[in-house]
């Protein structure tokens, strides 16, 4: 096969003159390809990709905060078998996403995916929608670890302070402070890879010390209650869909799995790296899951006493390690110290994505999100733009605990809707459009795992919709699940921009997919005018 290099002062390709194809072989050529220009530099490589999902993922510490939810819906069986069901079901989606990445590795991800590959007057609607749904989950997985690191202080200062009457204030100002320091972490950009890296040795190693801990000193379940025990206190009679519910313990630690995604034009070699961070990290954090599930079931303790608590994951420590302010601490520096590296990390992905957005005029004020700061060399705009959705958002502490929960829960609904559009959009056009992908190629496998990952977001996005407990009436309000109102009501202003002037703009002011439709093969961002564009390995 007769090769010629192509090289030019701003990039590097293979031209493959008998099959008309051009491999791009340097990583800003590539981003050439999608219709980018590099801005950032690049200070990603896989390991660093890993440890950061490992981070953002912290699937043990996730169970652990769910711990009285466990005993509500479905019981220990339905979390063990539950847990298992959620790793093959998030591992066979994400392989779906690491193809796209491999074809795509830009800061846009779903956003651009769904670019690439719908058509018509659906392309821009669709990856507009799909770009606000994931930069929503990206910022409400923040938002939630910093409402976790506040509930854990409000809970130990009731506990040890039992006359103290905590105020809803209180809880916005801590929640707040996680959100800001965090925010400041990204000021550095050069330090974020090991910062990945203290957060994944962070997270494995309190994972270790609490599983060592706790299996050295807590009192032992037998396997009966382990793997045979079903409860059910939700209110609900079908113990199958109490067990579909139960799958809300186990999605909330492995359903955060694109924030790599937004990183990618801060990584060398993208295309290679890419979906092998994506799947092993998803591989690493399913047994990690799984494993931890086994330590909180056989070392439970006395889960009855527990459930009375505000947080009782929080009592379930104090008492297995028999101290009040031991027990306490314990949790706290753990958890939180994950929860601080997490929200370093989501503020990362988000703030790469909001400037992805903002570069294809998906914003309101786009041309003021989508410059990148000469002096710190991040999307700062974007990035301070990101921390003020999340302080409004945590406002609603100081009306409705239950309206900001909605809120938060809203996350996992926006990140499989994001997962799900540009795999139907492929599903319909078929695979066949898909460019040459060298770098992870699904193969005669590709069909039968896109067509499941739909049918996964599908089951989940409906169950994160039902509300956990009935009967909702108006004397159990608490029990209602406003998800389907937070829905509507954060619709609101990307829908309002959309009618008043992004359906005018978006992939049409500085289109970030080359080629326009009619112009060679349909996938637009992979190929113009006849020549297919694929991604190869890097020399």
């Amino acid at each position: 096969m007769s090769k010629q290099t192509i090289q030019s002062s701003d990039e590097k390709a293979w031209s493959d003159v008998e099959s008309n194809t051009l491999i791009i072989s340097d990583d800003d050529a590539l981003m050439k390809a999608t219709g980018k220009v590099g801005e950032l530099k690049r200070v990603y490589n896989f390991w660093t990709l890993c440890a950061y999902q490992v981070m953002i993922m912290c699937s043990w510490s996730c169970n652990i905060i769910l711990y009285g939810t466990v005993f509500d819906l479905g019981g220990p069986m339905a979390l063990v078998y539950g847990t298992l069901v959620v790793a093959v079901g998030q591992t066979i989606l994400m392989c779906s996403i690491a193809e796209f990445s491999s074809i795509w590795p830009t800061a846009g991800g779903q956003q651009y995916y769904t670019q690439a590959l719908a058509t018509g007057k659906m392309r821009p609607f669709l990856s507009y929608v799909v770009g606000w749904a994931v930069l929503f989950g990206e910022i409400s997985m923040g938002s939630s670890c910093s409402l976790n690191s506040a509930s854990i202080i409000r809970s130990f200062v009731e506990v040890t302070h039992p006359d103290f009457v905590w105020p809803s204030w209180l809880t916005w100002l801590v929640y707040s402070l996680f959100l800001i320091a965090p925010y400041l972490q990204n000021y550095f950009p050069k330090h974020l890879p090991a910062m990945n890296v203290l957060g994944a040795v962070w997270t494995v190693g309190g994972g270790l010390a609490w599983a060592i801990s706790f299996l050295a000193l807590a009192p032992k379940q037998n396997a009966d209650f382990v793997f045979k025990l079903f409860l059910n206190n939700s209110g609900y009679e079908s113990s199958g869909w109490v067990f579909i519910m139960s799958l809300y313990t186990p999605i909330f630690g492995l359903y955060g799995t694109d924030g790599l995604l937004h990183l990618l034009e801060e990584t060398k070699n993208p295309s290679y790296v890419a979906p092998r961070a994506v799947v092993w990290s998803m591989i690493f954090c399913s047994l990690t899951s799984w494993a931890s599930v086994l330590v909180i079931l056989f070392c439970a303790g006395d889960w009855e006493a527990y459930m009375s608590g505000s947080q009782p994951y929080m009592n379930w420590f104090m008492d297995i390690l028999g101290s009040t302010w031991g027990g306490g601490m314990f949790c706290a520096i753990v958890t939180m110290g994950i929860n601080y590296l997490v929200i370093v990390g989501t503020n990362t992905a988000a703030s790469r994505l909001a400037w992805s957005m903002a570069r294809d005029a998906a914003l309101p004020f786009s041309s003021y999100f989508a410059k990148i700061s000469t002096k710190f060399n991040i999307p700062l705009r974007a990035l301070t733009g990101v921390l003020a959705i999340g302080l409004i958002l945590g406002l609603i502490v100081l009306g409705s605990d239950y309206g900001f929960q909605a809120v938060v829960s809203c996350g996992g609904i926006c990140f499989q809707i994001g997962y799900a559009i540009p795999i139907v959009t492929l599903l319909i056009r078929g695979r066949k459009v898909l460019p040459p992908h060298p770098n992870f190629d699904l193969g005669r496998w590709g069909y039968a795992i896109n067509v499941f990952s739909v049918g996964w977001s599908a089951l989940i996005i409906v169950m994160l919709f039902f509300p956990m407990y009935l009967p909702v009436d108006l004397s159990n309000l608490g029990n209602m699940n406003w998800s389907i109102v937070v829905i509507g009501a954060i619709i609101v202003l990307p829908g309002v921009h959309w009618v008043t002037h992004a359906r005018h703009v978006y992939i049409k002011e500085g289109d970030s997919v080359l080629g326009g439709e009619g112009q060679g093969p349909v996938v637009e961002g992979i190929s113009r005018s006849g020549t297919n564009i694929a991604a190869g390995t890097k020399q």
